[in-house]
């Protein structure tokens, strides 16, 4: 829902810049043309971070997990220390990806800039030499119309790589229910023959085995 309105609000402000100087209309198909280059460029780059990002959050969301369900047992045995450390590499690594996406959303950001300036300048280049096209209050309404595209377009693009990434979660996720062998399928019965086993033996050499503590027993 959020693409479509994304969508929506650059196409109305597409509009309001072309009707205000008729000339920019023709300026629109190749600005769409040069766009959809950035986009792609950014998407393709962007996804794959987007996948690097969570499987780097995982062994630290499973660490966390760990530690909350077995809280009692880490204090037992004093491992706060050595969990502390573990999770703060496993945090630093996390990060790493992470701020690679922030480097290329303002990387988006900077060319998005550098797209709207450049309209801009062809919208007011049309404005002076062209005078008779249009009118002073359409060519006010289209400088504010490219002030707000630019955010607009910055949106569309993330809301569009959001969308992307959960998709191929998904995707991901459907592969790993279709391919991976399951145990109550109707094949495996989980009978086994009645000879089974057939032989069984457990050896053990060389075993110790301490208490520190001492064993209180209930003599009454």
């Amino acid at each position: 829902m959020i693409i479509y309105l994304d969508i929506l609000f650059v196409l109305l402000s597409t509009a309001l810049i072309a009707a205000g100087a008729q000339y920019v209309a023709a300026v629109i198909p190749l600005s769409v043309i040069v766009l959809y280059f950035i986009a792609r460029y950014y998407l393709r780059t962007s996804r794959q971070i987007r996948y690097l990002d969570l499987e780097a959050k995982t062994p630290l969301f499973t660490l966390f997990t760990e530690v909350i369900d077995g809280l009692a047992t880490v204090r037992a045995f004093g491992w706060r220390n050595s969990l502390l450390e573990k999770n703060f590499k496993l945090l630093d690594e996390s990060q790493k990806p992470y701020y690679l996406l922030f480097c290329i959303q303002r990387w988006l950001t900077v060319v998005l800039d550098l797209f709207i300036a450049a309209i801009a300048i062809v919208l007011v280049t049309f404005a002076v030499k062209f005078r008779n096209t249009t009118t002073q209050g359409a060519i006010g309404v289209a400088m504010i119309s490219i002030l707000a595209l630019n955010t607009e377009l910055s949106e569309l693009v993330n809301n569009w790589a959001d969308l992307e990434t959960s998709l191929g979660a998904i995707a991901r996720l459907r592969s790993f229910l279709k391919d991976t062998p399951k145990e109550d399928e109707p094949s495996r019965d989980g009978l086994t023959s009645e000879n089974w086993p057939s032989t069984g033996l457990i050896e053990l050499k060389s075993v110790s085995a301490a208490y520190r503590f001492e064993v209180i027993h209930n003599s009454s």
